[in-house]
């Protein structure tokens, strides 16, 4: 099974047979038989032909488009996983015992995680800088557990979140340092490649669900606010430094992104963004990630079963209106 990334620019996808064929003036560049294609991903000015939509839609295979930028355009799905009683669940529980509960879960998890990733990195750089963000996390992290709101819960993950970035952005080759997280837009390119990763990962987390039929817009974290996916947001807190954080450390650790990868807005504004080129390499290093297979839950399976397995998780917490049901992933 696959996911496919579309980035060529007047690229067109169409169905012939039992398969998608991808062609870019008039010649074909791939083809994908239907049954292991598992998603799309679209970037810019990729066309896609009815027939390929309704059979697409009819095999429950959602469709992501993105600009070359990460900014989120829209979304092609099916219907046929809507789970209404899960889904007014989301809203009866607004502001319930148990949405605390899980976010305390959650973003106790991610501190974790955000922990363990700077002290494997201090194992070897040894930053007075990066343990002192290590000490202050750690006195940071019992208030998780303290919170009385979701609001109050959000002002520590806050401060947690500005300490392990500037501790992050001390530790990492000195091309690619930063002094804090910057976003919408990204102002230096390992906030770049940042923000592009959570992009993708967003949108893998909303697919896993809406396959469990869940709302991605009802969390039980982030605030309601129109066209912000909060359910979604609120269960990849967790997997931000297990597979983002931790990847794009890697690609500037191994050299495999560049500075010359990167190029200023073309029209002037600010920010900084991946080259064709650059998105190329994220691209595939993002979904050689996502396959990769772990044991952080029981058996072997790929990081992205894995988000799946996370989803189906909280639905059955969720009507059993039981936080600890869900077990958030942790690493060792």
């Amino acid at each position: 099974m696959s996911f496919a990334y579309i980035t060529e620019e007047g690229a067109y996808i169409k169905k012939r047979g039992g398969v998608f064929v991808v062609g870019r003036n008039q010649e074909v560049v791939m083809e994908i038989p239907e049954e292991t294609l598992e998603g799309l991903t679209l970037i810019d000015g990729v066309q896609v032909s009815s027939r390929a939509i309704v059979e697409l839609l009819q095999l429950g295979i959602p469709v992501t488009w993105l600009s070359s930028r990460g900014a989120f355009f829209g979304r092609l799905e099916s219907t046929q996983h809507v789970h209404v009683f899960r889904q007014a669940k989301q809203i009866e529980l607004r502001e319930s015992p148990f949405y605390l509960a899980m976010g305390k879960r959650c973003i106790a998890a991610k501190t974790h995680n955000q922990l363990t990733l700077l002290r494997r990195l201090n194992r070897s750089a040894e930053s007075a800088e990066v343990a002192r963000s290590i000490k202050e996390i750690l006195s940071l992290w019992k208030h998780i557990f303290q919170a009385a709101s979701a609001e109050e819960l959000m002002g520590y993950e806050g401060v947690i979140a500005r300490s392990y970035f500037h501790a992050l952005g001390t530790a990492v080759p000195e091309a690619f340092r930063f002094e804090r997280r910057s976003r919408r837009p990204p102002l230096d390119p390992f906030n770049s490649m940042l923000s592009f990763g959570y992009t993708l990962l967003m949108y893998d987390v909303y697919t896993s669900l809406t396959n469990e039929g869940l709302h991605p817009y009802f969390g039980f974290l982030h605030a309601l606010k129109n066209h912000h996916p909060a359910l979604a947001s609120d269960l990849m807190e967790e997997w931000r430094a297990v597979l983002v954080d931790s990847m794009v450390l890697s690609l500037v650790n191994h050299h495999e992104i560049r500075t010359d990868h990167f190029v200023r807005a073309e029209d002037g504004t600010p920010g900084i963004f991946l080259t064709r080129e650059g998105r190329g390499i994220f691209l595939r290093a993002y979904e050689k990630k996502m396959r990769t297979v772990n044991q952080y839950i029981e058996g072997k399976h790929s990081y992205r079963r894995s988000l799946g397995y996370q989803a189906a998780q909280y639905a059955q917490a969720l009507m059993a209106e039981n936080a600890e049901m869900y077990e958030p992933i942790r690493l060792r």
